[in-house]
């Protein structure tokens, strides 16, 4: 039995067999496989027809046929010939350089001498010769009312910090004659967390530092602050300090530390007598 295929599927059987696929069969329920198809492949002899009747250049096929075809390249274009140079016009190597610099005097080269260095005096000023041996310092500060200001020394390691506040809160208000509803305390440590060893030995630091904290604490006092200097190094410190420095021109009371009268309220006797001196003359 056989059957005559389509011409879309005998032109496919067509491709396969050229690949090397001998069978490409189609089988329905009815069929078999080993029923013979045949189908009638069409070939044009030409499959890029080409217009008969249009008209021909013939000025630009006699061009075409006597160029020799060089494939892609042809399409490329030719490259101007180099003109040649005399020796005397080419262009001057490295190494002939130096002769035709030194060919011409109109030729003004730039000179490549050395660069002289001078030498430069730097003047290095000496650190400021302060009169003082206070290299560490730890305060406590109490801002009592705006009027009164106690700066009393205490040890490195300190735990009494609410007895001497207490403390420090009696002798204002026995001071002022009045009770103290205003009031800030804080703590000043020098040098704190600086370690340039450098830094450590300057006391100017150490004063303008000291300037700066008392300046911040008595900024809303209207009128000038009563100051109790509290404790030998405080004192000294203070004592120190330029002429010009603000803290000299407070009236000042110099006593023993706050840790000191708390420890020992025998001294508290003498403290409250220069106290009243230094301040009600």
């Amino acid at each position: 039995m056989s059957r005559e295929l389509p011409p879309q599927q005998a032109f496919q059987t067509h491709c396969l067999a050229q690949m090397g696929v001998v069978s490409w069969l189609s089988i329905d329920k009815n069929e078999s496989a080993t029923d013979s198809v045949s189908g009638t492949v069409f070939m044009p002899v030409q499959p890029w027809p080409i217009d008969i009747d249009a008209p021909s250049n013939s000025s630009f096929a006699d061009s075409y046929r006597d160029q020799p075809s060089a494939g892609f390249r042809s399409a490329e274009p030719i490259p101007a010939p180099m003109p040649k140079l005399s020796p005397e016009e080419k262009e001057p190597l490295v190494h002939n350089l130096r002769e035709q610099l030194n060919a011409g005097p109109e030729i003004i080269v730039e000179d490549l001498q050395p660069i002289e260095e001078l030498a430069v005096d730097i003047v290095v000023e000496p650190d400021p010769t302060l009169n003082t041996q206070i290299t560490r310092l730890n305060i406590h500060a109490y801002a009592l009312s705006n009027k009164l200001l106690i700066l009393s020394d205490v040890p490195q390691v300190f735990t009494q910090a609410e007895d001497i506040e207490r403390l420090a809160l009696k002798m204002g208000q026995a001071l002022l004659k009045q009770p103290i509803d205003e009031w800030q305390g804080s703590a000043f440590t020098w040098p704190g967390q600086l370690r340039n060893p450098y830094f450590l030995n300057r006391t100017d630091w150490l004063f303008g530092a000291l300037e700066s904290y008392v300046g911040r604490l008595v900024k809303d006092f209207p009128e000038t602050p009563w100051l109790v200097l509290a404790g030998a190094q405080i004192t000294q410190l203070v004592e120190d300090l330029p002429p010009e420095s603000f803290l000299k021109q407070y009236p000042t009371a110099h006593i023993v530390s706050l840790s000191e009268l708390y420890r020992i309220p025998e001294l508290r006797k003498d403290a409250w007598q220069v106290m009243q001196s230094s301040f009600f003359r």
